[in-house]
């Protein structure tokens, strides 16, 4: 029986197997042009992506390189906190450890309890002690340095709050929290530069956290997905769902790849001296901050700029001249190297008037040394390169601490006396 109708049907069936097959083979072909470009994207990436491996210069034969490296991955997840945005959750390893407040742990006295000075460290990557092992960071340096400042029987507390990527406002912040959950540091030292002028190329705007652009992206997409934002209805119950299918797309490597052949050219690079006047008026005027949080709370404050390989007049060794030979090639770079030429000056004149006697500038530090400082382009340093940066700035906080010490004395000097 060929009715009418069941011929309808058949054609009805045909078509959609016909309509399935192109889908199926469609997908498989999406599918396979997918795996080819990830592949594709994976092999030129691989070696730019993941931790620093710290396995040329100084660090190339440390048997401990692989197991440090290791331990660095394991720690790459931060946790989010409120004002300053991440840092590290809590870790226990063989060459980093970092506490229940997501400190870097720094090797001291643990005894007397109460210690007769409390000394804070903030600051980036460098600071926190990237690709250092704990004994060796230049919180662990300070430390030891501190103990000699007092008599047996007493020590001096140091504490590492330096956080990976943080800029100087971000150590300011942090600051802030501290005073507020109740800490009273006498001496706060703040080692900072790199990732100030870093964020100042990058954001366009200096004072900002690195990456500021990604955190915008995220806040998007957060209320994007948050179906209390949606009215009532049927668009409330798709729009999340539509969203998360919108962002996979979007994420397809042809997609990318597609994407990428239709955009413009990138905006014109900042001109370093823009990046240089921008960096030190943000700079002087966050210390103004420090200092009347200082005149607050008492503590001193001492503040580093920190020594780096775009300008430094060190004698190079043959990893550190690959590095800046990296750096004249990339314009990001090239543009900081251009900025912190210019920002020394500029910023010794203007914290002059600001921290006078409490500013350090080490970009001059190891003008003439050959030994083996720098690691990466970044400007992270090796751990023999740790006692010549606290020396550059050991003046200025050793004045410090003795002169909070002093005045401790003097304080309980005169409690003890009786009133008449």
């Amino acid at each position: 029986m060929n009715s009418p109708l069941v011929r309808f049907l058949r054609a009805v069936f045909s078509a959609v197997r016909t309509g399935w097959l192109m889908l199926g083979l469609t997908l498989l072909l999406l599918v396979g042009l997918e795996l080819t470009m990830r592949v594709r994207r994976y092999r030129e990436e691989r070696p730019a992506s993941g931790p620093p491996t710290y396995t040329e210069g100084d660090y190339r034969r440390e048997p401990w390189a692989e197991q440090y490296r290791k331990e660095m991955l394991e720690i790459g997840n931060m946790r989010w906190r409120s004002y300053v945005y991440f840092r590290h959750a809590p870790y226990r390893g063989t060459y980093i450890n970092i506490d229940s407040l997501g400190r870097r742990v720094t090797p001291q006295p643990a005894t007397p309890a109460v210690p007769a000075l409390r000394v804070r460290l903030y600051g980036g990557s460098t600071m926190w002690g990237e690709p250092l092992r704990d004994d060796h960071t230049i919180a662990a340096e300070i430390a030891r340095r501190l103990q000699g400042l007092v008599p047996p029987g007493q020590r001096i507390d140091v504490t590492n709050v330096g956080e990976s990527g943080y800029v100087f406002t971000q150590d300011v912040l942090q600051l802030v929290l501290d005073l507020r959950g109740g800490e009273r540091p006498d001496v706060v030292l703040f080692y900072d530069g790199l990732n100030d002028v870093a964020g100042t190329i990058e954001d366009r705007e200096a004072g900002l956290p690195l990456n500021e652009h990604h955190r915008a992206t995220e806040f998007a997409l957060g209320r994007a997905l948050d179906r209390r934002l949606y009215p009532v209805g049927l668009e409330r119950e798709l729009g999340p769902a539509l969203e998360l299918g919108r962002q996979a797309f979007e994420r397809l490597a042809f997609v990318e790849w597609v994407r990428s052949k239709k955009r413009g050219p990138p905006p014109p690079m900042l001109r370093p001296d823009s990046v240089a006047a921008w960096t030190v008026r943000s700079y002087a005027n966050t210390v103004r901050s420090v200092e009347a949080l200082a005149a607050a709370y008492g503590f001193t404050p001492v503040y580093v700029w920190q020594p780096n390989l775009h300008t430094t007049e060190k004698q190079l060794d043959p990893y550190e001249k690959r590095l800046r030979a990296q750096i004249e090639k990339d314009s990001l770079h090239h543009t900081a190297q251009g900025a912190h030429r210019l920002i020394p000056a500029l910023l010794d004149s203007a914290m002059r008037g600001v921290a006078a006697g409490r500013f350090v500038n080490e970009t001059k530090l190891f003008a003439g040394d050959p030994q083996p400082v720098y690691v990466d382009r970044v400007g992270h340093n090796t751990e023999g390169a740790v006692p010549t940066i606290v020396d550059g700035f050991w003046p200025a906080l050793e004045a410090a601490v003795k002169g909070q010490l002093k005045a401790s004395a003097a304080g309980a000097t005169a409690a003890a006396k009786p009133r008449r």
